[in-house]
């Protein structure tokens, strides 16, 4: 699942993706674009870096509503503001914003146009005109237009190689979006960044190369438990089972009734040769779930594994009527008949 960031709340933080914990699908989901939302110091021509003060009274007056979060009261103060003067980049650039805060992300586009029309070096409406890019329709060749002219403006700029990487990978160009992300982590070095990164070269079976850039991510996310469950299961992936074990222990600790982070830390210890503590791992999913078709198949594969075939088989006979027309209630019958 994918959400691409929107303008949200006054803040300038890039966020990771946002993730069903352990969701049933197999391929991992695109990190967000960063987006950038005004700057609440007063506002400004040029980056945020250069903000001084309200280029006129209605844009200080506006301002005041967005910070509020009154977007709407904030629409026709800034229209008058722009009928005034179409070339007040600051104007245009909250009138965007306060457009798109309220669903006219048409309206934003045109608007954010006008404001790097006026001033082109303006990095925000640079940010946010690519982040309408990418979201869904993507419009992945607009938004690269868009972050690299941008770039030529503001060189280095962090948010903007993010966005420029993300952009990259939807227009097929691996190499350049893992070059962009690079250079992003070296002026930033943020957990979005780093998962984006390892996302890119975990889908680009680059596992080894992935491994490295998900520790880092996973290192920033320590509250996030969807993300560290997503990152553990990538890591069992590319066989960092290590890794896997230790995510998982922190998603355990703190939400221990979700079966299916049991079933995935008791896989991981299981390609580590700790079979007891594999099928103790698959006791607790099925406390979690009794039902639960997935943990009676690996408990009767670990129990097998330790000799103890009575107890296996019963496990895999479970599996097998508990999942009865699935996959893995096929693999289990022919699992049994192999025994």
């Amino acid at each position: 699942m994918r959400i691409l960031s929107s303008v949200r709340a006054l803040s300038l933080a890039s966020v990771l993706a946002s993730v069903a914990l352990l969701a049933a699908c197999s391929s991992t989901p695109p990190a967000e674009t960063a987006h950038d939302d005004p700057p609440v110091d007063g506002g400004g021509g040029g980056s945020s870096a250069d903000v001084a003060k309200a280029s006129s009274a209605e844009v200080e007056q506006a301002i005041g509503h967005i910070q509020a979060e009154r977007y709407a009261d904030a629409i026709p103060v800034l229209e008058r503001a722009v009928a005034a003067n179409s070339k007040n980049a600051q104007a245009q650039y909250y009138l965007g914003v306060s457009l798109e805060m309220t669903g006219k992300k048409a309206e934003a586009e045109a608007h954010y146009k006008s404001a790097l029309d006026a001033d082109p070096a303006l990095v925000e409406a640079s940010q946010n005109l690519a982040a309408i890019y990418l979201d869904e329709p993507a419009r992945p060749k607009d938004a690269i237009v868009v972050l690299e002219a941008a770039l030529k403006k503001v060189p280095g700029q962090a948010k903007l190689l993010h966005n420029l990487g993300f952009a990259k990978s939807l227009a097929g160009d691996a190499k350049g979006a893992v070059a962009a992300y690079e250079q992003s982590i070296a002026k930033e070095d943020s957990a979005a960044a780093r998962f984006a990164l390892g996302n890119l070269l975990f889908d680009q079976k680059e596992l080894d190369k992935a491994v490295p850039h998900l520790r880092k991510a996973a290192e920033g996310s320590k509250d996030d438990l969807p993300t560290l469950a997503t990152i553990a299961r990538m890591m069992g992936h590319a066989k960092a089972f290590g890794d896997c074990v230790k995510l998982l222990d922190v998603v355990i600790a703190k939400k221990a009734d979700a079966a299916e982070p049991w079933v995935r830390r008791g896989l991981c210890k299981h390609e580590l040769g700790d079979e007891p503590g594999a099928t103790a791992d698959f006791d607790g999913a099925l406390k979690v779930d009794p039902k639960f078709v997935a943990a009676h198949y690996y408990r009767g594969v670990s129990l097998l594994a330790q000799k103890k075939k009575a107890d296996g088989k019963k496990a895999l006979q479970q599996a097998a009527e508990l999942g009865k027309g699935t996959p893995i209630g096929d693999q289990a019958k022919d699992k049994l008949k192999g025994l």
